[in-house]
């Protein structure tokens, strides 16, 4: 009877463990045209309702009870969990929800394979998926010169034969999008080199009509999952497991999600889809946080959770040349953060360590526990000293602010290390940035008030607002240096291709308030 439980536990919430049988390392690339024409549901009936008029009615109501705020921009992504209905259903709504009326015409499904493995990403050869709510088409086009990539991107029929990551995602885009298009890949390993190439494989077929979901559930916790790295707050530590993982998704922080990997052996089947996405999604975009919630809580029992989230990645239009202004902190947040910034230089310089944020000695309002972009610069003599600082809002203010004053003092590229015999001759400067907009075009740009990123291929760089002040660099003289930080010639910035993104800074220094 146990054996029978942890078998039916590890279906409905979903499996992870491969099956003993191994693909090939790398995908055969099996040649278009030789499957069936339509892939036949197989969790119809098990994940989700088999009667058309059951399924739409189950799904109608979980959209129903989804609420979603109003966004900063138009949905280019969501991550969606993909469990059985009456375990995940209610959270992935909220991210179905939040894409309804955007007439998207095509979407592509990024899903894990949890029976086979394989090297790569497959992409079945049919002309249709098929749901109880019927048929959906497959732009067999993008498919076919996607497939035409070995020997990363193939078709290995075995992956797909008993796969539910993307199926259990298609009822719910058949209600909320009507007519679309479906590209349905199913992501098997891949290493850093892997990543960038099928990333490059996919962008070129992503538009403003295409909408990105990424099938993925987050910790898999307890023994039927052989994952239990810890036996105490369970519900606690399953959360705090899974938003260390969210912070870095939401960061677009790749490295940073392989790292957390790494360090934590989090087991979140869709680990390998997620991270490909982030390769894929351009840096302006903005995620969000829908819903979350665990099948430890929905049965009260944690002795064996599987976690489900809902997030959604927006950007603004690129018609808006409104660039969104700081909220602005008080005096006494200003000093709070200088305070901080110069304890944890002192300390870091001096001791190693950082100074201790709950010791009472910081008023620490709410504003500074909001996640903002910043930078902390330090100057010696009028002459800078170092400056390293996050254009994304990772983490909450006042501990980027110590994070980046340990940056700055001791791992900017440009300077050694701050010695404790230059303490006295810093002066610190704190910039808290506004939400980054991207602008459609460099004459958009206005020098002193913006805060200026250019982007072209791979190449990038940043000025803060203030230096084309301190400088006294016009828009042309600007981009021109602005070019050459990235490595570019310094005419690069009229190229057509150029990506120009600004925000602005709140700007503030010791003894200056």
């Amino acid at each position: 009877m146990r054996k029978y439980l942890i078998s039916l536990f590890l279906f409905i919430f979903c499996i992870t463990v491969p099956s003993v049988s191994h693909a090939e390392d790398y995908l055969v690339g099996d040649l278009p045209g030789q499957g069936q024409n339509t892939h036949e549901p197989v969790v119809a009936g098990r994940f989700y309702p088999d009667s058309e008029a059951e399924l739409s009615k189950q799904v109608n109501n979980y959209l129903d009870k989804a609420f979603v705020e109003s966004l900063p921009g138009k949905p280019v992504a969501i991550i969606s969990p993909h469990a059985g209905y009456q375990y995940s259903g209610a959270v992935a709504a909220y991210g179905f929800k939040a894409i309804k009326d955007y007439g998207y015409k095509r979407v592509i499904i990024l899903a894990p394979s949890h029976y086979s493995r394989y090297r790569g990403v497959s992409i079945l050869d049919v002309e249709h998926y098929k749901t109880p709510l019927g048929l959906i088409k497959l732009n067999t086009g993008i498919c076919n010169n996607l497939i035409n990539n070995p020997p990363l991107i193939g078709t290995s029929r075995q992956a797909h034969a008993r796969e539910h990551s993307i199926e259990t995602q298609l009822p719910f885009l058949q209600v909320v999008l009507g007519d679309f298009e479906l590209i349905p890949i199913l992501v098997g390993r891949l290493n850093n080199e892997e990543f960038d190439f099928v990333a490059e494989k996919i962008k070129p077929f992503i538009d403003d009509q295409t909408l990105i979901v990424v099938s993925s559930d987050f910790t898999h916790y307890g023994y039927g999952y052989d994952y239990v790295p810890f036996k105490k707050d369970v519900e606690a530590n399953i959360r705090k497991l899974d938003y260390g993982a969210f912070e870095r998704v939401l960061a677009l922080d790749f490295d940073g999600f392989i790292r957390y990997k790494q360090a934590t052996g989090i087991t979140a089947c869709g680990f390998v889809p997620v991270a490909l996405l982030m390769k894929i999604l351009p840096d302006d975009v903005q995620g969000k946080i829908l819903q979350y919630d665990t099948s430890g809580s929905i049965s009260g029992d944690f002795n064996s959770s599987v976690s489900y989230v809902s997030i959604v990645f927006t950007k603004s239009s690129e018609s808006s040349e409104n660039i969104d202004q700081n909220p602005g902190l008080d005096n006494d947040e200003r000093l709070t953060l200088l305070k901080v910034a110069r304890d944890t230089l002192e300390c870091c310089v001096r001791e190693g360590k950082k100074p201790d944020l709950n010791s009472g000695k910081y008023t620490i309002s709410p504003t500074l526990k909001e996640k903002r972009g910043v930078f902390v610069t330090l100057n010696k003599n009028g002459n800078l000293r170092g400056c390293i600082g996050h254009i994304q809002p990772t983490e909450q203010l006042v501990k980027a602010v110590m994070d980046n004053a340990i940056n700055s003092s001791m791992k900017d590229s440009r300077f050694r290390p701050v010695d404790t015999d230059e303490l006295a001759e810093i002066e610190i400067d704190i910039s808290v940035l506004s939400p980054i907009r991207k602008i459609s075009g460099a004459d958009k740009f206005i020098p002193g008030e913006h805060g200026i990123i250019i982007r072209l291929g791979g190449m990038s760089a940043v000025f803060l607002p203030q230096v084309a002040t301190e400088q006294g660099w016009g828009r042309e003289e600007t981009l021109s240096h602005l070019c050459n930080k990235a490595g570019l010639p310094s005419y690069a910035w009229k190229d057509e291709n150029m990506e120009f993104f600004v925000f602005t800074a709140e700007v503030f220094h010791e003894d200056k308030i």
